[in-house]
């Protein structure tokens, strides 16, 4: 019996009292029962919004539950840019210039028992029985279906609730199943609402705020836009992809496919130049996706399991399937390499040993054959030791016979790799891998292998002109003109790109220790024969550099260390100590003694506190750097520098002076600074930034929250406290943003504010989506100023301005200059740095605008979407970009401007390196990854082995409800000053 929690549901329609055929219950002896199992927890709240392929703007989300004080308005678009240069370029956005203003009518589809599977559905939905009906009640009308409970129609009127019997044994000619009996399905077809068109335009002029009515009009219209190409293509999330055989190897498991993305959106109604604008259009781009290649499941099977088996032998694949004891408990158990077959699950398949060409019939792999009894300990369960019963329909009996037997008897078929594990599917029984093939278009859902990565990003990284062609590629594909659900309901869309109006900001001068450098619209400089705006403001002395694991031998490290030494002097840096310790992990020394060790080594000789330790490291071992940094930060309040051996033994000066600008920053100096005529503040201000990173699927690790916050007059530094956040909690928890920002705010007013707080703070934060706007606002904002009153009471922190501003490269919008342009292009045809868009594409008239900061490396350079979502200070538009745009000109370790306003790309850095922090020990090892995932799998196949449920009795999972603290940057021990040095400065770079 299915228990609800809440108030119970609405009567039937018998009022809930005995109907015809029930026996009278009489009254409850127990009085009247509540409805509902209070013992179950509270059902979470159905999401209003539930159509995430669509772009909405933030006011859409405060209809999700009403739970928070949605603000009113979030600030209106003040103006837009009048400096630098005016320009053109395209954006791949495509006007929507006629959409239905009349009302459409939506009904609701029940088939059979409401729990049908989706191929029972199609089914009926294709029947003649109901496509008749449809004729009938709805004529000469294009009915729009979303494959499962909506339909909807253009009719003039709405018809009537409508119930179908579907006969398929009539409509397939044959007489009814003896045993069974007939085959036949109810599909009821009820009217639900009415959907009003007009209110899109009642939202884009002002006149009405938005409510449920324009959700449901948008849902409509990608629904429309969809439903052709969701016919002819496959449909993943917002991207269509061509169901053919077009498609790059990554490798022999994976195949890459371009597709085509394509997602409604409202935007500016005005257009800035060219053709009009309705205020709706749709964001076309490439898509990018990556597929199981379609081969024999024997072979991907083999080639998904070739970390142990690189020659790719049956054979040795044969033996890593084998059953393995367990050394502890003596327990036969799953390979490590069988439980990687899991990861084929659900993948669909066609057998092809039937000998028909046109047998299109798919089934889904359910699981690999295992058996623990002890016939199977050798060899697991195959073909030749596997039984099922099978039937003789002539005599009516059965018999037990072999999977292998059963294949050379029926389709006189020799199997040649019967020792494979089979194919057990959920109703079809069990089939030999080798007689099954994957169908194509198949998502892979799993985490790349570093060499799929790279031969991924050389297939998706595009130049502008490659994607261009692409996207019109992409557009053709979609056919809007040939579209016949687009014709029928009147929606028009141009196939052209959108041409828009944008501004090409000046660049900034950089500066150095007396000298200017100008980079001109490259978006580059050269450091060589610079020295930095501010060297390390106390000479280092007490250093040392360790060997890890005996990777190198001391010689090559001498060298390394003479040319950075003569690389940071180059730079300016100050360098009292020539000879530091060099010294050599000894032969099962753990990481914490030699840390320890090489510390006290560099200390003895310096007879002075170590200020900073190389570490040479011979791979890329993650584990073993996070272990390094932990040791080093948290024990000893000290900072450090991880180094690759290849670069070591090369000693490239260029090498060199990129570590010299990450170590000038950690030990306080500053790289360089923008130029500018004035102070660039008027008022004492502050920076912040802010992110949330989240660990791998399957990780036990906690989300981590980081806080960054100007500590220089310029900009150019940033502190960065940081904190574990819950599990995968995107907002901040008021008590983090008290634990991390208090303490860092009183160190400004100190180092910085000169005993006086801010006037006005900037806040950046990163990684939310539109719905997580009014969260920003009346949590993470609000937390932070009631501390501030509570830490330095009403008169102070009242007085206090805040700017918000959102940040966000999680968008599919991309600048394209005009061909030949070269006043807005660079030689690759990106937009030049400092590209900024503010209409067309942008918001319908809230305050968000578009900036390309950066030069492009490879590929064509991906803008980053700002919004503003609060203004006291009334910044004006001028000034509140030019300070974007030019301080990414002053990202500490780069020679180049970065894409990310430079507070969130450091906040980045640091809740990403927070990992390392965590408070955990060693043995438990690394604690991301997809093998979490598969010991939790373990856990629970043991313990349905054990009829018991895997995790917490309460919880039924494995993970705590909250988060443990990190381990502090600095011991206690290490005392206040060398603990505010390290937490005030950019360990984290």
């Amino acid at each position: 019996m299915n228990q609800q929690h809440g108030p119970p549901p609405d009567k039937p329609r018998s009022g809930g009292f005995d109907g015809p055929g029930e026996p009278s219950r009489g009254p409850n002896p127990y009085g009247p029962g509540l409805g509902y199992d209070p013992a179950k927890p509270k059902p979470v709240e159905e999401k209003v919004i539930t159509n995430t392929r669509i772009e909405l703007p933030a006011s859409a989300y405060k209809l999700e539950g009403g739970s928070y004080n949605f603000p009113s308005d979030l600030p209106l678009r003040p103006g837009i840019n009048t400096t630098g240069k005016a320009i053109q370029i395209r954006v791949n956005q495509f006007k929507v210039t006629k959409w239905p203003e009349r009302d459409i009518y939506q009904y609701d589809i029940n088939v059979g028992n409401g729990a049908e599977k989706r191929g029972k559905i199609m089914a009926v939905w294709m029947s003649r029985a109901v496509q008749e009906r449809l004729k009938q009640v709805s004529p000469g009308n294009s009915i729009l279906w979303d494959g499962n409970k909506l339909l909807c129609s253009r009719s003039s009127t709405q018809f009537q609730e409508q119930r179908i019997l579907v006969d398929f044994d009539a409509e397939k000619g044959r007489q009814p199943h003896p045993q069974k009996g007939p085959d036949t399905c109810y599909c009821i077809i009820r009217p639900s609402k009415k959907i009003r068109m007009g209110v899109i335009q009642g939202y884009l002029s002002k006149q009405m705020p938005f409510d449920n009515s324009i959700l449901e009009a948008i849902s409509f219209l990608d629904h429309l836009m969809r439903q052709w190409p969701s016919q002819a293509y496959t449909l993943i999330k917002r991207s269509f992809y061509t169901k053919g055989n077009v498609a790059t190897p990554l490798d022999n498991v994976v195949v890459a496919m371009k597709g085509v993305y394509s997602s409604i959106r409202l935007c500016n109604p005005k257009s800035s130049v060219g053709q009009p604008s309705t205020g709706l259009a749709l964001n076309v781009d490439v898509a990018n996706g990556t597929f199981w290649a379609p081969q024999d499941v024997h072979q991907a099977a083999r080639n998904f399991c070739r970390d142990r088996n690189r020659q790719l032998s049956y054979t040795v694949f044969r033996d890593l399937l084998k059953p393995v004891k367990d050394p502890k408990t003596g327990v036969v158990t799953q390979s490590e390499d069988f439980k990687n077959l899991r990861k084929l699950a659900k993948l669909k398949f066609r057998v092809k040993h039937r000998g028909k060409a046109d047998d299109n019939k798919t089934y889904t792999i359910k699981k690999f054959t295992w058996e623990s009894g002890s016939a199977y300990h050798n060899e697991g369960a195959h073909a030749k030791n596997t039984l099922f019963k099978l039937r003789n329909r002539q005599t009516n009996s059965e018999e037990e016979i072999t999977v292998y037997n059963y294949f050379k008897r029926t389709y006189n078929i020799d199997l040649q790799f019967w020792y494979l594990p089979l194919i057990v599917t959920e109703r079809a029984g069990m089939f030999p891998m080798e007689l099954c093939h994957l169908i194509p278009n198949q998502r892979y859902n799993f985490k790349l292998s570093p060499d799929q990565t790279s031969a991924m990003i050389k297939f998706a990284v595009t130049r502008p002109k490659q994607r261009i062609e692409s996207i019109n590629h992409g557009v053709g594909m979609l056919k809007w003109n040939e579209d016949p659900y687009l014709k029928h309901f009147g929606m028009n869309i141009d196939p052209n790109m959108t041409l828009t109006a944008a501004r090409l900001l000046q660049n900034p001068e950089v500066q150095f220790a007396g000298k200017k450098l100008n980079p001109g619209t490259q978006g580059r400089w050269d450091l060589r024969g610079q020295k930095f705006f501010l060297p390390n403001p106390e000479p280092l002395k007490s250093w040392g550099i360790v060997i890890m694991q005996g990777c190198t031998n001391e010689q090559v490290v001498k060298n390394f260390i003479n040319v950075f030494i003569q690389t940071y002097i180059g730079h300016g840096g100050k360098v009292e100590n020539r000879n530091p310790v060099i010294y050599n992990q000894g032969r099962g020394e753990d990481i914490p003694t030699c840390v320890s060790n090489a510390r006290n080594a560099a200390g003895n000789q310096a007879k002075f506190l170590p200020q900073i330790m190389f570490y040479v490291l011979g791979g890329r071992d993650s584990f073993m750097y996070e272990r390094l940094k932990k040791n080093t930060e948290c024990r000893f309040a000290m900072v450090s520098q991880c180094v690759n051996v290849a670069h070591v033994q090369k000693a490239q000066p260029q090498y060199c002076s990129n570590v010299c600008m990450k170590v000038n920053a950690k030990l306080g100096g500053t790289t360089s600074k923008v130029v500018s005529s004035k102070n660039w503040f008027s008022v004492p201000t502050m920076i912040l930034g802010a992110d949330v990173s989240h660990p791998s699927p399957g990780s036990p690790q906690a989300s981590m929250a980081a806080l960054t916050m100007s500590f220089d007059q310029n900009a150019c530094r940033y502190a960065a406290a940081v904190q574990t956040n819950g599990h995968r909690v995107e907002m901040i928890t008021p008590a983090n943003i008290r634990s991390m920002m208090l303490p860092l705010f009183e160190q400004w007013i100190t180092k910085v504010g000169g005993g006086r707080g801010p006037s006005h703070i900037y806040y950046f934060r990163d990684g939310v989506s539109e719905g997580q706007y009014a969260h920003v606002l009346n949590n993470e904002l609000a937390d932070m100023k009631e501390a501030l009153v509570e830490k330095y009471g009403a008169p102070v922190a009242g007085g206090i301005k805040w700017t918000v501003i959102v940040c966000t490269k999680r968008h599919h919008i991309r600048f394209f200059p005009k061909d030949g342009d070269s006043q807005a292009a660079d030689r690759n045809a990106n937009a030049l740095p400092g590209t900024l868009v503010e209409s067309d594409v942008t918001h319908p008239f809230e305050y968000d605008f578009y900036l390309s900061a950066h030069s492009a490396i490879q590929g064509t350079a991906r803008p980053v979407h700002y919004h503003v979502l609060q203004d006291e200070a009334k910044v004006p538009v001028n000034d509140l970009q030019k300070m974007i745009y030019q301080f990414s000109y002053q990202y500490m370790r780069s020679t180049t401007p970065v894409s990310l306003f430079p507070a969130v790309y450091y906040a980045h850095l640091a809740s990403n390196r927070a990992r390392a922090h965590e408070s955990t020990p060693a043995s438990e090892g690394p604690r991301g990854g997809q093998k979490f995932e598969e010991a939790r799998q373990d856990a629970a196949i043991r313990a349905a082995v054990r009829g018991t449920q895997p995790g917490s009795s309460q919880t039924g999972s494995s993970l705590p409800t909250e988060a443990a603290p990190l381990v502090p940057l600095g011991n206690p021990d290490q005392g206040p000053e060398l603990i505010h040095k390290i937490r005030n400065g950019m360990w984290y770079i």
